[in-house]
């Protein structure tokens, strides 16, 4: 039976970057699986004759590199709503006994020609009514609120939970087709009590699972001013299995009181973002760029899937536009949520390249993929990145947006450094951090967050308590640094 319509990898189950003697294990197992002779209940000549063939293309050296080739243009070409652009540090290396560095930027923007798609929106609104909210905190909040109702669709669908010590179900998820009512709930809000983060977020992703669809961009937004104790582990575990649904949780912390390092990874395991609000004002501004975000959609499901062969591994990858952070890498995916019309995503992979003898090698296949909203059909690129190795490389420079975002990355990584190093007691290596960390700045013209990094610096070096404040200045201002 003719395969050429099938993907011959599919057929034998194995990776596009499988060694020889992963493709015959395959072969022999589906062989003895589907062979007609062998009187099983899956005995199949024609998926006999389908593996047979597959395995004596991909087999063969020769022909496994053309059909690889002609594979990568074949899905390449599908991808016409997005489009991407692969950098690397190197593409010849040492063949040294040592371990090598390699680093890949990857650049993701939508095709010129896409038109970013309005999907239903289903938002889930989870607000902190904690006692320290009351006030002008949560008159910004709730004043937040009153305008994404207004600027929301009636197709739309929306609810609003608040939590201190228990949660309620403020509105009920529900279209958006009595804007008054839903209004009036959101004013009758009240600050009281603690706060339990679980509470609401458990009762958010109840409510935005009443209209979850493939065809709806399902968000959750969760906001707070104080610190959860107890649940933190139920939190992480419950934001893990939004992100396997492709329900996005983002996280907005309020003042300093909050523990950044909960919400961080709280909108890491569902492909969201964590924002901070140093002030309420600020509050308005953030959710309208946030809903309006999810306007033109041109890629919804996005995901980056990483296949590396024996002797490469993945040390650190970092997101470093639209924000630097860093990613999380589970089973060879990393969840890039949604891609947008009006923006674009940087990714920043760190490999470690084991001794490889001379010659070409393969070290890494990509293949970024997303449904598109206006066919509902996952439309994918590939793109195989092979170096040379060799006794002598010839020089050559490392291009410079890839000097360009690692000093950004490693700029974050200094001041995360910093910290740690506070946590452990290490006040002399924390002060030595933020001083590098405060030339840098200098040297980039962030005079400001400079003089708040010198001062932290000053405060360590005497063993002084660190302002939380500072911390998060510092911490979520090198996150944007050149990316707006």
């Amino acid at each position: 039976m003719a395969t050429q319509d099938k993907d011959l990898y599919d057929i034998l189950d194995i990776s596009p970057i499988a060694t020889e003697a992963d493709i015959k294990r395959a072969y022999r197992a589906l062989a003895r699986r589907y062979h007609p002779d062998s009187g099983g209940e899956t005995a199949s000549a024609q998926h006999f004759q389908e593996v047979q063939a597959a395995y004596d293309l991909l087999s063969d050296p020769a022909q496994r590199r053309a059909y690889d080739r002609q594979r990568q243009e074949r899905l390449t070409t599908q991808g016409a709503a997005f489009s991407w652009e692969v950098l690397s540090s190197q593409h010849q290396m040492r063949a040294i006994p040592e371990e090598q560095a390699l680093y890949l930027l990857i650049n993701i923007k939508p095709a010129e020609n896409a038109d970013g798609q309005r999907l239903p929106i289903n938002l889930a609104l989870v607000i902190d009514r904690s006692t320290s909210m009351q006030g002008k905190r949560l008159d910004y909040v709730k004043a937040a609120a009153h305008q994404i109702v207004d600027e929301l669709q009636d197709f739309d669908s929306l609810s609003v939970v608040t939590f201190s010590d228990r949660a309620d179900v403020v509105v009920t998820s529900q279209k958006l087709t009595n804007r008054p009512r839903i209004q009036a709930r959101i004013s009758g809000i009240w600050a009281a009590g603690g706060t339990e983060i679980f509470q609401g977020l458990s009762n958010g992703l109840e409510q935005i699972r009443r209209f979850h669809s493939p065809n709806t961009m399902s968000h959750l937004l969760l906001l707070t001013d104080g610190q959860t104790y107890g649940d933190e582990d139920k939190c992480i575990s419950a934001s893990q299995q939004a992100g396997t649904e492709h329900i996005t949780i983002s996280t907005l912390g309020i003042g300093e009181d909050w523990n950044h390092t909960l919400m961080e990874e709280i909108a890491r395991q569902a492909g969201g973002s964590c924002f901070y609000i140093a002030h309420p004002k600020q509050l308005r501004h953030i959710l309208e760029q946030y809903v309006q975000g999810l306007y033109g959609v041109v890629a919804r499901d996005f995901q980056l899937t990483i296949r590396l062969p024996e002797g490469v591994h993945l040390a650190d990858t970092f997101r470093c536009f639209p924000s630097i952070d860093r990613m999380l890498f589970e089973s060879g995916e990393i969840n890039l949520s949604q891609l947008r019309s009006d923006s674009r995503i940087q990714i920043m992979m760190e490999l470690t390249v084991a001794s490889q003898p001379e010659g070409q090698h393969r070290l890494a296949q990509l293949e970024l993929s997303g449904v598109l909203p206006a066919t509902g059909k996952r439309e994918r690129l590939i793109y195989d990145h092979e170096a040379e190795f060799v006794a002598r490389p010839e020089p050559a420079s490392v291009p410079t947006p890839i000097i360009n975002a690692m000093n950004r990355v490693n700029l974050f990584r200094m001041q995360e450094q910093a910290w740690e190093a506070l946590e452990s007691g290490a006040h002399s290596e924390a002060s030595q951090r933020l001083e590098a960390v405060a030339t840098r700045l200098l040297d980039m013209g962030e005079r400001d967050l400079a003089n708040v990094a010198l001062l932290e610096a000053s405060r360590a070096s005497q063993g002084m308590r660190t302002s939380t404040k500072a911390q998060k200045t510092i911490r979520f201002g090198t996150r944007y640094l050149g990316t707006k």
